[in-house]
């Protein structure tokens, strides 16, 4: 008797509170007892990782055709080197090229030190493009130690005018003659187009 004397009190409560109560979920079940929330969704990382797999190699493929068709719609190539002669008294932290604000390559994390870097040619549509040179340096070995946090980035954006047919490349060396704190980067561009 007591459960239908509480079905009929739940009923007149529901339908006198209005539609806001009817939509709430029951506090409990029929003898009182708190009802759990549902459980949260499980996700599924191996669908997921699945998943950007399959966009990643989309994107390479959409790269790779990009590439292709870009071989076969211009003549004109461009490359580019780096060379840094301010080891080992300042070593290249980290260096980037980009290309018309694209970057084209990057260091890393992995210091450079006199060798020269070779950016692959890529073919390109003739014309005036930008080629920006960014550049961080700290103090290499023989630099004091209250110095050795240290250092400074430098950012360089030479206007390239790429001919018609040829391969073009652009040559950046860098040097650092100056003393810290005095940061004194000096970056030359040489180019040289041919057949």
């Amino acid at each position: 008797m007591n459960f239908a004397l509480a079905a009929l009190v739940s009923t007149l409560l529901a339908a006198n509170a209005g539609p806001a109560a009817a939509d709430a979920p029951p506090a409990g079940d029929a003898a009182g007892e708190a009802v759990p929330p549902p459980a949260p969704p499980v996700l599924d990382l191996a669908k997921l990782r699945a998943e950007y797999d399959k966009l990643r190699d989309e994107l390479f493929r959409a790269r790779a055709r990009a590439a292709l068709v870009e071989q076969g719609i211009y003549t004109s190539k461009l490359g580019a080197t780096l060379r840094w002669k301010g080891a080992p008294d300042f070593l290249l932290h980290r260096a980037e090229i980009r290309l018309d604000g694209n970057v084209v390559w990057d260091s890393g994390e992995k210091p450079l030190v006199d060798d020269l870097i070779k950016v692959s040619e890529r073919p390109i549509k003739p014309g005036p493009h930008s080629v920006t040179v960014r550049i961080e340096v700290r103090p290499g070995k023989t630099g004091e130690k209250e110095q050795a946090d240290l250092g400074y980035e430098s950012e360089q954006t030479f206007m390239v005018n790429v001919p018609d047919g040829k391969t073009t490349t652009v040559m950046f060396t860098g040097d650092d003659d100056a003393d810290l704190p005095e940061y004194e980067p000096e970056l030359e561009m040489e180019l040289k187009s041919e057949k």
